[in-house]
């Protein structure tokens, strides 16, 4: 998937060279416009590290899709926009200049949404990053045979509890059930 992904970005940039290069002609040296080379093939050539980057360090997903097509279009904005320092197009082909600036509106609109779905990815995995690190800091505070809340966790729990309940205004039930002989199945349990 990550090499496809790759492989339609560089077909489409070689569809966009070839497309320049049949209906336009080469620019003689001492007409390019070298700062702006750096400028956009640098800036064409950041957009594909970024991609890159992103396609390693993520899963396959709608958020990777939303970012690569984003970036994706980013990046072939501004590698037709460097194209055009090399090969000048005829006066009144209109396209070219669609072809360099209808990709990038397009591209950062599709990384907003990406960005924005990637965000809520990252609030939930932060949630439950904390959820865990809060449980295993409390460990102390369960049975390690039963796996149950000892008696200073409960107190905590029911502190907590009441708190929320006391906030919300909302009635609090508790209930307790008492097991007969219930050391008798903790001793099963350890054979």
């Amino acid at each position: 998937s990550f090499h496809i992904k790759l492989l339609i970005l560089a077909i489409a940039a070689n569809l966009g060279l070839q497309i320049y290069l049949a209906v336009g002609e080469p620019k003689f040296w001492h007409e390019i416009d070298w700062l702006d080379v750096v400028a956009e093939g640098g800036a064409a050539v950041l957009c594909l590290v970024w991609l890159w980057l992103m396609l390693h360090s993520r899963p396959d997903g709608r958020v990777t899709n939303l970012l690569t097509m984003g970036l994706g279009c980013v990046f072939f904005s501004w590698w037709m926009d460097c194209l055009d320092e090399f090969i000048r197009l005829p006066e009144n082909s209109h396209w070219g200049t669609w072809l360099e600036s209808a990709p990038m509106p397009v591209g950062l609109i599709l990384l907003t949404i990406g960005l924005y779905h990637w965000h809520h990815e990252q609030k939930a995995i932060s949630a439950q990053m904390a959820k865990r690190e809060r449980l295993f800091r409390e460990h102390k505070l369960f049975d390690k045979l039963t796996p149950l809340g000892g008696a200073d966790y409960l107190r905590r729990q029911l502190s907590l509890s009441l708190e929320q309940a006391k906030q919300n205004q909302q009635p609090l039930s508790l209930i307790a059930v008492d097991l007969d002989n219930f050391n008798s199945i903790n001793q099963r349990n350890v054979q």
